[in-house]
Parts: C-alpha cells; sequence; structure tokens
C-alpha cells in the first residue's frame, strides 16, 4: 500500500512537469510561427502606383511612379496600367522603363501594347532583361507615366495582371498597392481695369 502511494505521488509529481514540457513546446511553436511570419511580411516583394500628392489643376502634365521593393534577382515584369480617361490621359508611348531593371549590368528590352487583351484603351507595359549575371535586388523604379490631367474629378491609378519573375524567368508572388490622382478645374484670373481718378 505504501509503495502504491509513493507512485501515485511521483506520478503527481510528473504531470505538472509534462504539463510544463507541452506548454513550453506550445509557446516555442507560436513565437517560430510569428518570427517566421514577420520575416515573411517585411520581405514581400511589393509594386507601388505613386501618383502626385497634391491636386492637380486642368490640362496640366504630371508624373506617375511605380515602384517595387523588395526585389529579388529581378529580370522582368509586366502590367496592365488602368485609369479613367475622363478624368487623366495616357498612352503606352508615354510609359518608360525605370533605371532598376538594367541596375546590375544586364541588357534590357520592352514591350508596349496600346491596349492589353480584353482592355480597350488600357496601355500594357512590359520590360526584360538578359545577360550573364543576376538581376538587381531591393526598391527602385520599374516604370514611369507621363500622364495628363483632362477634366475634374478622382482617378485610381492601378495594375492588373501585373507578373514579376527572377532572372531565370521563374515568376514569383507580388502584391500591387494602387495609387490615384486628383484632379480640379484650372483657377482663373480675372484682370479688372485700374481706374485713377483725376484731379
Amino acid at each position: 500500500m505504501k509503495e502504491m502511494t509513493i507512485a501515485v505521488a511521483r506520478l503527481s509529481d510528473e504531470r505538472p512537469k509534462a504539463r510544463r514540457w507541452v506548454l513550453a513546446a506550445l509557446l516555442l511553436a507560436l513565437l517560430w510561427t510569428a518570427i517566421s511570419s514577420r520575416s515573411d511580411a517585411q520581405s514581400a516583394t511589393t509594386v507601388r502606383v505613386v501618383g502626385p500628392t497634391a491636386a492637380v489643376s486642368v490640362g496640366q502634365p504630371f508624373m506617375v511612379t511605380i515602384a517595387i521593393e523588395n526585389a529579388a534577382n529581378l529580370g522582368a515584369f509586366e502590367f496592365a496600367y488602368q485609369f479613367d480617361p475622363a478624368v487623366a490621359t495616357a498612352t503606352a508611348n508615354d510609359i518608360q522603363l525605370g533605371n532598376l531593371l538594367g541596375s546590375s549590368g544586364r541588357t534590357t528590352g520592352q514591350l508596349r501594347l496600346a491596349s492589353a487583351p480584353g482592355l480597350p484603351g488600357t496601355p500594357l507595359f512590359g520590360a526584360y532583361s538578359y545577360g550573364t549575371g543576376a538581376g538587381p535586388n531591393g526598391n527602385g523604379v520599374l516604370a514611369t507615366v507621363a500622364m495628363a490631367a483632362a477634366a475634374p474629378g478622382v482617378s485610381q491609378l492601378r495594375l492588373t495582371g501585373l507578373k514579376v519573375t527572377n532572372a531565370q524567368g521563374v515568376e514569383y508572388v507580388v502584391s500591387s498597392v494602387d495609387g490615384s490622382v486628383t484632379v480640379v478645374a484650372a483657377t482663373r484670373l480675372i484682370y479688372l481695369p485700374l481706374l485713377r481718378r483725376s484731379n
């Protein structure tokens, strides 16, 4: 009877220890998941459409920048550029290659279409690189778009059909962030004649 009591006491002592080990293992697993998720979030590749920060008057030109963050061995990219043509205008010829793609010394080429497949009036732009070296890493400008303000309003500036590949042609996952432009009516200056009273 005494031996059974000792065995039960030992079992009671071991249960809290086992629970502590299980709890510690669970906490470590949760911590590892959180660290991995944070690391993935920090290194996620994102393409941003950066429009003007201030409103633009009708008839005025403005520039839009398409920038990438956390590029890895960048080899090529492609996108259709969407905007409201009633508010602002641009064509495929208004899209120019930025400086990032060729920054590692690879030779670059470009592709332009007046309309992306199935999207009349939506310019399509792509660029690729080739050579023996690796593609560039990090942040930089993929392309710029020269636009003109057409009429008062707000237009979203977004990329559809976005594709990004490494130098080996393997596509990788990217997210895109839309931009916008606000167009306001042009201010009119009215000149009034200056009347002088003669003495």
